[in-house]
């Protein structure tokens, strides 16, 4: 018994360890996210500020203009679930306007 109560000891041990120095899933999935909306508002030339939803996570964009550039722009992207911030992206990108504009 006294063995058997000292492999558990020391896998819970472990188990802790690694499931404490890991990324969780929603916050790994959040910079996918992150990532994605960056490149579709790059791609689809969408330089207005935006708030979405999607799994518990709250996703705000916000877009601003690079100082002294006026074809730089700054896209920030912002992880929220239950006001707790998972992660944050920055990316500067050129401001191209959509064709026939």
């Amino acid at each position: 018994m006294v063995i058997i109560v000292a492999v558990f000891g020391v896998a819970i041990g472990i188990y802790t360890n690694v499931t404490q120095s890991g990324y969780s899933v929603s916050t790994t999935q959040s910079q996918q996210q992150m990532r994605k909306i960056a490149d579709e508002s790059i791609l689809n030339h969408d330089w207005e500020d935006q708030e979405l939803m999607e799994d518990s996570i709250i996703y705000r964009k916000t877009v601003s203009a690079w100082p002294g550039y006026q074809d730089l722009v700054l896209i920030e992207v912002q992880a929220l679930q239950n006001e707790k911030v998972l992660g944050k992206l920055r990316q500067v990108a050129r401001k191209e306007e959509k064709a026939g504009e």
